[in-house]
This record gives C-alpha cells, sequence and structure tokens, in this order.
C-alpha cells in the first residue's frame, strides 16, 4: 500500500512541476498587470475594474473552461504555451466556451467569432479549434519577436497578445504592450494558473 502512495505523490509532484515551467514565452506568474479595463467589467455586470475584475471574470467562465483543460495541456505542449493563457485567451473571448460560434480568421488577426447573445453554447469546443487559436498566437509572437528581436520573452508574450487579434503591426513600440487585452489576459491567465491550469 505505500508503494501505491510513494507513486501517486512522485504522480502529483511530477504534474505541478510541469504545470509550473509551462511556455516558451516568458513566465505568466512573474509578469505584472494591471488587468482589465473598466468596460470589460461592465459589460459582464461588474462595476469595478483591473486584476480584480480579471480574476472575478476568470473565476465567473472556470466552470465551463474546466471540461477543456485536459485538451488545453496537449495543445500548450504541442504549441509550447502556458494552458493558463489559452484558457485566458478563451475566458476574455468566449466566456469560456459560452457564446463560441467559430473559431478562424477575423480581418488581420485570428480568433474567437463571438455572437452577442448570452445562450449555452451549442457545441464542443474542439481540440482543432484550441490548437488553431495557439498557433495563433504563436505567429504573432514570433512576428514580434523577428520585429524586436532584442526584448525579452516577457516583452514577446505581451506583444503576441496585443497582437492576437489586430496583427503584428498593431504593436508599433514598447509602449504598445500595455494594450487592454494583453493586460485582462495576463491578469486571468495568473489566476488560472493559481487554480491548477
Amino acid at each position: 500500500m505505500s508503494a501505491l502512495w510513494l507513486l501517486l505523490g512522485l504522480l502529483v509532484l511530477t504534474d505541478l512541476s510541469e504545470s509550473s515551467n509551462w511556455g516558451c514565452y516568458g513566465n505568466i506568474r512573474t509578469l505584472e498587470t494591471p488587468g482589465a479595463s473598466c468596460g470589460v467589467g461592465r459589460q459582464r455586470g461588474i462595476n469595478y475594474c483591473g486584476v480584480r475584475a480579471s480574476e472575478r471574470l476568470a473565476e465567473m467562465d472556470m466552470p465551463l473552461l474546466v471540461r477543456y483543460q485536459p485538451i488545453m495541456r496537449t495543445v500548450g505542449r504541442k504549441y509550447c504555451v502556458d494552458p493558463a493563457v489559452i484558457a485566458a485567451i478563451l475566458s476574455r473571448q468566449s466566456h469560456g466556451g459560452n457564446i463560441l460560434l467559430n473559431v478562424g480568421n477575423t480581418n488581420d488577426g485570428i480568433g474567437v467569432v463571438q455572437d452577442s447573445g448570452q445562450y449555452a453554447p451549442t457545441s464542443w469546443i474542439s481540440e482543432s479549434q484550441l490548437a488553431e487559436m495557439t498557433e495563433a498566437l504563436t505567429v504573432r509572437i514570433k512576428g514580434i519577436q523577428r520585429k524586436f528581436p532584442t526584448w525579452t520573452p516577457d516583452q514577446y508574450l505581451r506583444g503576441g497578445l496585443c497582437s492576437y487579434n489586430g496583427g503584428v503591426g498593431y504593436v508599433r513600440n514598447s509602449q504598445d504592450l500595455g494594450c487592454d487585452f494583453c493586460n485582462d489576459v495576463l491578469a486571468r491567465a495568473k489566476y488560472y494558473k493559481r487554480h491548477g491550469f
């Protein structure tokens, strides 16, 4: 019986160390962010801003996102992106899949296409859809790396997030790294990271 407990303990430690070292594009645990703008929270009935709002929005979406956690881990491994970042983007773009209609090209960016209606999802988000979203982020990050070769991994992640919907041309210098999408996604990602993603 003690061998079984030892094996289970090792599996837990392996899983914890794996989940704490995800991603090739900066460490979200150490990134500072002001969180969501006031407008983001207001869209969902929250009358406050910042990290507190981002965390509340992440908390609201978490029950929907938990079912995708195994897929997020698989996709995260494939693209070397922290699953918490994938969860945060899905939370920001579609409220955890609650209003997802389609994933694909949206003008110059690639992301989740939303519907304004607040109704239950009609289909499961597939691994290929999550892979497409994650690949879009890595394409943006790599574009920022080529454009600004002296930046840090953290700046690359921020640049990739800021250019996620608008394209690499949106980021012209380091002052553009404080966009609302990035600030909100990073705050949500930090929340999800603390909660096992």
